[in-house]
Parts: C-alpha cells; structure tokens; sequence
C-alpha cells in the first residue's frame, strides 16, 4: 500500500539530508506533527527534523528542531500533563535523556537524566500507574520502570529479556497500550540492519514478573527493484484517533552501492558548500534548500 513515501530526504532543506528515519506522530491544534531524525551529511550525526499535515495525506517539511554535539535519533514525542515531552536516542552522551518542549514544536531543552548508559532506541509507556521503559544494548533488551516520568529508574528483575534471538533486541518504535493490552515491536537484524519488525504482545508485566508472546512480522523489505522499502523496513508509530482508526508512520531503506573514493569526494563536498554558505549568510541555515538530495 506504500507506493511512495510521504517524505525523504530530499525534503530536507535547512541541512543536506542523507536520510530520514524513525517517523513518530503527536496531534496539537488539529495539526499532525510527525518527528524524525535526518542524518546530515555534513556533521555526520542524526538531527531531530519535523514535517507537519493537515489532511493526513500532504506534509509540509518544518525545520531541525534538534541537534547535539552527539547523534541523536528514534525522537518519541509525547504529551504529558499538558507538555511536550521527548525522549531522543543518545548514545554518544551515554544516557537517557528527558527533553520537554519549551514553544512546541520548538525550544527543545534537556529537563532530566533519566538513565545512565549507552541504550538504543529507549521506548516509554504508562501502564497501571506507572512508567516503563524498553531501551536496547548489543545482543540485550533491558526493561525499566519508575513511579513518575523523571522519577528514580529502576531495571526489573527480569532484565535483560533475553528470551528471543540476539538480532531481535533493538525497539523498532513506541509501544502501544490500547484496552489495557500491550503491544512492542522489535527490530529483525539478522541479515542486515532494519531489514523487518516484528509484534510482541506483553502478557504479564508488575515489578516483579513479565511475561510476552512473539506474534506476527509486520513489516519487512519487499526485495523489489527500485523500491523505497526494497531492504527493509525497521520502525513503525502507531497515534490511534477513535476506536476504529489509527494513523500509522513506517520508514524503509534501500541501499546502493557507490565507489568508497566517490562517496569521500561528495561528503568533501558537502562540507565544502556548507562552508561557503555559512560564511556568507553568518550561520542562518533556516530554510535553505541545498538541492534534491535522496
């Protein structure tokens, strides 16, 4: 049903964009907000971007909203107590990171430390009173939980969830929480990065036990020629908007193959252009647009 993607990098245009990924959905004032990250070409690191839509169908490119000295990506924006907050990966700072919005959908500020670690892709939800948090290491899945979003975390007792394959431990987007049923998704890595995500539904979860049950794949590649999904598909959002609709968000890759001499030439490039125009416009970079870059 994807035939084309509703944004890609070549919407970007306040940096040059190599990619866009990791979509997710918030609604403010009858407007859709989708976040994401977009990796610049020149800095080398993922960005925070947002596009906003109307009618669900056409989206508009914002701006960067985000950016650190650090990569960041997987921006899960959520209201809380009537602010925006998010929850960003960040890796590169070795910790989890609580961000609140001081003018949504921009003033993006640090509010909290919530974890101490390197942790991929860190995934929250409210369940029974209490938050949880999925966040990703190499090989592991660990699972948090704390009484108030910037409360003291602790990690259960049955963490790291190794009870599935060492290629399926990295969040693949928000968990959904819908009739008291809880449902994650995951990330398939086993023959290449983001090549499929698969659907979880958690059974059992207090502070003491977890229980879950592996359910469907419910996105992968398509393996077609020339396809925007042809090698893989690794992260979905789902906003759900009355008992009978959700809004659904998904991102997809392909890869190409380009001599290594010629890919350094164009990042030099890139660096080159960013230089001449910073120089010339004494750093504003709002709203310029660099080109068709995909």
């Amino acid at each position: 049903m994807f035939i084309k993607p509703s944004l890609q990098a070549s919407d970007v245009t306040d940096i040059q964009a190599e990619l866009v990924a990791d979509p997710f959905l918030v609604i403010h004032d009858s407007i859709t907000y989708l976040f994401f990250e977009v990796y610049n070409k020149v800095s080398e690191k993922g960005e925070i971007g947002f596009a906003t839509s109307i009618d669900l169908e056409n989206w508009s490119y914002g701006q960067i909203v985000l950016d650190e000295k650090f990569h960041l990506s997987y921006p899960q924006v959520f209201k809380y107590r009537d602010e925006f907050y998010m929850i960003p990966e960040s890796i590169g700072a070795g910790k989890v990171l609580l961000y609140r919005a001081a003018n949504f959908p921009y003033g993006w500020e640090v509010t909290q430390e919530l974890i101490q670690g390197k942790y991929v892709d860190p995934s929250v939800f409210q369940y029974e009173d209490k938050w949880w948090m999925y966040a990703g290491t190499k090989g592991q899945l660990h699972l948090f939980y704390a009484n108030d979003l910037r409360g003291n975390w602790k990690e259960h007792k049955c963490s790291p969830i190794n009870t599935h394959s060492i290629h399926v431990t990295r969040p693949g987007g928000r968990v959904v929480v819908d009739n008291n049923v809880i449902y994650r998704y995951m990330q398939e890595g086993t023959l290449n990065y983001g090549q499929s995500v698969h659907l979880f539904q958690i059974t059992k979860l207090t502070e003491d036990e977890f229980e879950e049950i592996q359910m469907d794949t419910v996105l992968k590649g398509t393996d077609k020629k020339n396809d925007w999904r042809k090698d893989g598909m690794h992260h979905i959002d789902q906003l759900k908007l009355n008992n009978n609709q959700w809004l659904v968000a998904v991102d997809g890759h392909t890869s190409k193959r380009i001599h290594y001499i010629l890919w350094k030439m164009d990042r030099l490039l890139s660096k080159i252009q960013y230089k001449i125009y910073k120089n010339k416009n004494s750093g504003r970079l709002h709203n310029y647009n660099f080109g068709d870059k995909k």
